[in-house]
């Protein structure tokens, strides 16, 4: 492999991999325990203040305040869900087995910064075309025994409308603690009169601290083929690139399919989901989404989206939704069991926008957590040690191949001397040079190539990995050795302000080390220096990515310089020394 082509290949390395980084989002629980018995509160409204008025359906109809509203909430050790009359929906979930930061004095919270509830009906105001959340009083019927709350309330056409919210107990197979089961029936006000249409709401989630850039705030809707996106990024005006593609900031963002209604319509973020999944025979033939903004602060949104389904009319004009409303962590094993792909919320990303590692991410993915599994009585450092564990195997399966090139290259070690002498003499002719070392190399049956491949199967797998541990919610503030959250940098102390990250320091090392222990003997200088500066260009890029890829890539190279030692230098058929040179004159 002559200079030309090792620059050639390094060089579209590169680029694949700046171009990965540049483009792919930036960052910053455990299997469910046996559930208990569900609780359930009513909270006595608050003293009524003067009802709002608002416009739906074409009549005024009263509003109450949120503040006004009955609050109802059922749990089931998984979740605590707080539902409000204020339209009969979902004020607010906690999760109860996610804490908010590695403190853990405060638990994550859905919907919590929203003023809208999730699930909340939404009607399309036939004078402005908006689609405009129903705030009327809806009245709740509690059932302890069932964890089930039925709501109900008139739209201002007076449309009844009858909404069922029961919580699974995750008791039985199939049932997932983290849905929340809905249905929605509309009964018209009078005979041959439709019911009025209705929309639904996903609700918003919040930031997380390893998201800056807000990339996983979204909205995703999927048809069973598509997977269509909306992020917050539409909300901003944009001068686009040296204007292509300017845009001006969109108050709302529709979205629609015929024939291939979406199947399920979720917002989320880097590490948790929520999923309006409806029942097949509550879907019809055509659905919407409209993505909207949730200010947070001036300039600062979240997303959420209201979603509408053509449900069929029953024989009665009455029209039934129902389905699941997964509110929950994206991990892995748990989404990936959910029916119709709502595995796609964990947004693997591609490099340049099309190329997906989606498949080797599942795959490592589904690997890491069955070494987990059998890992649990470690402790609390289960899911590091599943990391070194899956290092490990990764490595044993390269070991092989990783051994052939080391071998390769000890041999062409012995060969340095012919090959400079045939450099130096073809240093003007490369297509000559290239036919000599070839001829060299069969002579001697060398495989120049055989460090390609290791190469081949380790890149995938880096990016693979570097994709899946964006978004790897098991990873979650688990700590291991002085690791505080895997899904972090490891920054154990700072300097003015600059976090100090040893792992990615260690990995750069370790890197270093077993270059300078693996000999290359067709590389010059030059070559050597560009490998040399791959040692610290890869921890630069690391340095602010979760722990647990420089963790998996430190292990690495442990294993490789453990090889490297462990390698023998294989004896050659004939020792060739280089020939002496003629002296002039």
């Amino acid at each position: 492999m002559d200079r030309k082509n090792l620059f050639l290949g390094l060089g579209c390395i590169s680029l694949a991999l700046f171009l990965f980084i540049y483009t792919a989002p930036k960052p910053a629980a455990p299997a469910a325990p046996a559930l208990v018995e569900g609780k359930i509160s009513a909270v006595k409204p608050a003293p009524a203040l003067a009802p709002a008025a608002t416009t739906v359906g074409g009549a005024a109809a009263a509003a109450i305040p949120a503040a006004a509203a009955q609050r109802v909430t059922l749990e089931n050790g998984l979740i605590k869900v707080t539902f409000t009359s204020r339209g009969g929906a979902i004020e607010k979930v906690e999760l109860l087995k996610q804490s908010a930061d590695t403190e853990r004095k405060a638990n994550v919270v859905f919907n919590d910064r929203n003023d809208e509830a999730a699930l909340a009906l939404g009607v399309r105001n036939p004078l402005t075309n908006r689609v405009e959340p129903v705030y009327t009083a809806f009245a709740p019927v509690v059932d302890a025994a069932a964890r089930r709350v039925t709501f109900t309330g008139a739209l201002a056409d007076g449309t009844q409308v009858v909404r069922t919210f029961s919580l699974n107990a995750g008791d039985k197979e199939g049932d997932e603690p983290y849905a929340i089961r809905f249905a929605t029936k509309l009964t018209p006000a009078k005979a041959g009169v439709a019911a009025t249409r209705v929309w639904f709401s996903t609700g918003c989630w919040g930031f997380t601290t390893g998201d800056s850039a807000h990339q996983y705030i979204s909205v995703l809707a999927h048809d069973g083929d598509d997977l269509t996106r909306v992020g917050t990024e539409v909300f901003k005006d944009s001068s686009g690139f040296f204007g292509l593609g300017a845009r001006k900031a969109e108050l709302e963002h529709p979205a629609a399919t015929v024939g291939k209604p979406y199947q399920w319509v979720s917002s989320g973020n880097q590490f948790f989901a929520s999923i309006v999944h409806v029942d097949a025979a509550s879907r019809g033939t055509r659905s919407e989404i409209l993505a909207r903004p949730v200010d947070f602060a001036k300039d600062v949104h979240g997303i959420q989206a209201f979603a509408y389904w053509e449900s069929p009319v029953a024989g009665d004009a009455t029209i039934t939704t129902e389905g699941a409303f997964f509110v929950g962590p994206k991990e892995y094993a748990r989404v990936s069991a959910l029916p119709d792909g709502q595995v796609a919320v964990l947004q693997f990303s591609k490099i340049l926008g099309f190329i997906s590692f989606g498949a080797i991410c599942k795959l490592l993915l589904a690997c890491l957590g069955g070494v987990h599994a059998l890992l649990t009585w470690t402790g609390a450092w289960s899911w590091g040690w599943a990391i070194v564990v899956l290092t490990c195997l990764i490595k044993l399966i390269t070991w092989p191949l990783t051994a052939a090139q080391q071998r390769s290259a000890l041999k062409m070690q012995q060969f340095a001397g012919p090959m400079k002498e045939l450099r130096e003499k073809y240093k003007d002719n490369s297509e000559k040079l290239n036919k000599e070392m070839m001829k060299l190399y069969q002579e001697h049956k060398i495989n120049p190539f055989a460090g390609c491949l290791p190469i081949l199967i380790q890149i995938p797998v880096f990016f693979g990995l570097y994709t899946a541990f964006q978004t790897t919610v098991e990873l979650r503030l688990e700590s291991f050795l002085w690791i505080h959250d895997l899904a972090a940098p490891d920054t154990v102390f700072s300097v003015g302000g600059f976090g100090v990250n040893l792992l990615p320091i260690l990995m750069g090392v370790t890197m270093w080390i077993s270059m300078k222990m693996t000999p290359n003997p067709s590389a010059d200088d030059t070559q050597k220096t560009i490998m040399y500066t791959m040692a610290l260009v890869f921890p630069v890029i690391c340095y602010s990515l979760p722990a647990a890829l420089p963790l998996y890539m430190t292990v690495q190279n442990l294993l490789t310089i453990l090889q490297a030692k462990l390698t023998k230098n294989p004896t050659a058929e004939v020792v060739v020394e280089a020939r002496p040179k003629k002296a002039k004159g």
